[in-house]
């Protein structure tokens, strides 16, 4: 079995180590975007089975595709936030340096704002959603510069390069536990909640062969090593979630054509 993550380098290697050692799974690690390239299907194609990707992927994969390459696997992590309240949800963090005088995201007219990647939801979707919700154009509002990752937004406003970058609340958390000049940048606001990140199984995979792996994943919040590597990424816990979990997802891209 094959199991590929999109995740990293937001997301700690070791955690997918060890939810690929746990379903007897041959890790791969995709670092440069949130989820496949459009028109490129590693699973309609069979280079994988498994795959963590950004929410707007398994939308464009499954729930808006004419032939679904992929499905629903069933498993999501519950941030460790309270503002979750134990949901698998989390938020598109609006970030400033402590001095930068902006107290919400209108503040921000005019400046350059880190993204993540096209795909991803909560460095990229997550703001052109607020900002039309609120009568803005996007890309009028404001420069938006995609740097790659998370982090490298996060390091580039430290440096001063970007004015804020819009990060995923998980990682942004994972890093201000050991990185105090992380945990001194101000959110000046949190957009969403959203779905977490989806693991998606290849469409063709047997329902038995799915529930087995959807099991020894939940397995694993009994497992010390395991909850060890969620705690390390800001994760409390796996949990079992359907489709209609991604249905808000699916409706704003839907806003978007």
């Amino acid at each position: 079995m094959r199991f590929i993550s999109y995740m990293t380098p937001g997301f700690p290697e070791s955690l997918f180590a060890a939810f690929a050692d746990q379903i007897g799974a041959e890790l791969h690690l995709d670092s440069t975007r949130s989820g496949p390239v459009p028109g490129d299907d590693p699973f309609a194609d069979g280079s994988f089975d498994l795959g963590w990707v950004c929410s707007t992927s398994y939308v464009g994969l499954s729930l808006d595709a004419r032939e679904p390459s992929v499905q629903l696997a069933g498993v999501a992590w519950v941030p460790d936030d309270p503002d979750v309240d134990g949901r698998p949800v989390y938020f598109g963090d609006v970030v400033v340096a402590p001095h930068i005088r902006a107290q919400s995201l209108a503040d921000l007219r005019g400046w350059r704002i880190g993204c993540n990647d096209p795909v991803s939801l909560s460095g990229h979707y997550a703001l052109r959603f607020a900002l039309q919700e609120r009568g803005e154009d996007p890309d009028a509002f404001a420069s938006l510069e995609f740097t790659g990752g998370h982090h490298t937004s996060l390091d580039a406003v430290l440096a001063g390069d970007l004015d804020a970058a819009v990060i995923d609340s998980v990682v942004r958390i994972g890093r201000a536990r050991h990185d105090p000049r992380v945990a001194a940048l101000r959110v000046v606001e949190r957009l969403g909640p959203w779905p977490v990140q989806p693991l998606v199984a290849r469409s063709t995979m047997a329902t038995a062969e799915l529930e087995a792996i959807r099991s020894r994943l939940l397995e694993t919040n009994d497992l010390p090593h395991v909850q060890a590597q969620m705690h390390n990424a800001a994760l409390s816990r796996l949990v079992a979630v359907d489709r209609g979990h991604y249905a808000p997802v699916r409706d704003a891209l839907s806003r978007q054509a």
